[in-house]
């Protein structure tokens, strides 16, 4: 009798724990979708194909490369190109730092170094999630895109890809930024998807 008390006592610290650590991360966060515009943003690019639990090690080989270079900031994003329910094998991401704030030095470094791509300016889906820590990747769009795809579905929209913005990697950020173009035909990212017929 004691035992199975003091199990149900350590059962309830532990679950306790768990749903005070999922507060913390933001788990019962309302999601907030608006309207916004995006863009144009250029930025230059890193190609990851493959499950997004493996795109840490892409982001320090991308990292490695622009640190070569001399560039020592990047305010990053990523472009997901596949939908929901493709094969993680098969999954396409990029990798991108914005290219504003730079000289035009460094522009022509990047531009000897990388592929550059601009994002076009277009009307968004978007909505902010707190970043608390790596988890904060995962757990962040199971609350997002099932509630962008509920928008979708009532407003009738479509979308092409989606848009992560995590900012700067010298300082600490407090939130990533989702962002679904509407409107823009696919063909605009066709560029991206060359990048990847070769691997």
């Amino acid at each position: 009798m004691k035992l199975m008390k003091t199990i149900g006592i350590v059962l309830g610290i532990l679950i306790f724990i768990g749903i005070s650590f999922y507060a913390y991360m933001g788990g019962f966060k309302t999601i907030e979708v608006k309207h916004q515009s995006f863009g144009p943003v250029e930025v230059f690019i890193y190609t990851h194909k493959g499950p997004y639990q493996n795109l840490n090690q892409s982001w320090e080989k991308f990292q490695k490369e622009w640190e070569s270079i001399g560039i020592t900031e990047c305010n990053s994003l990523a472009i997901y190109l596949d939908p929901p329910g493709t094969p993680p094998e098969n999954l396409r991401s990029i990798l991108g730092c914005r290219m504003s704030g730079f000289t035009e030095m460094q522009i022509k470094s990047i531009q000897s170094k990388f592929v550059t791509f601009q994002i076009p300016q277009s009307d968004c889906l978007t909505t902010t999630f707190p970043f608390k820590n790596v988890f904060s990747y995962f757990l962040a769009p199971t609350k997002v895109y099932p509630k962008f795809q509920e928008m979708l579905t009532n407003e009738s929209g479509k979308t092409s890809v989606a848009i992560e913005v995590y900012g700067g990697s010298a300082k600490f950020v407090d939130h990533i930024e989702f962002y679904m173009p509407l409107g823009i035909s696919r063909d605009v990212f066709l560029p991206l998807e060359k990048l990847f017929e070769s691997k």
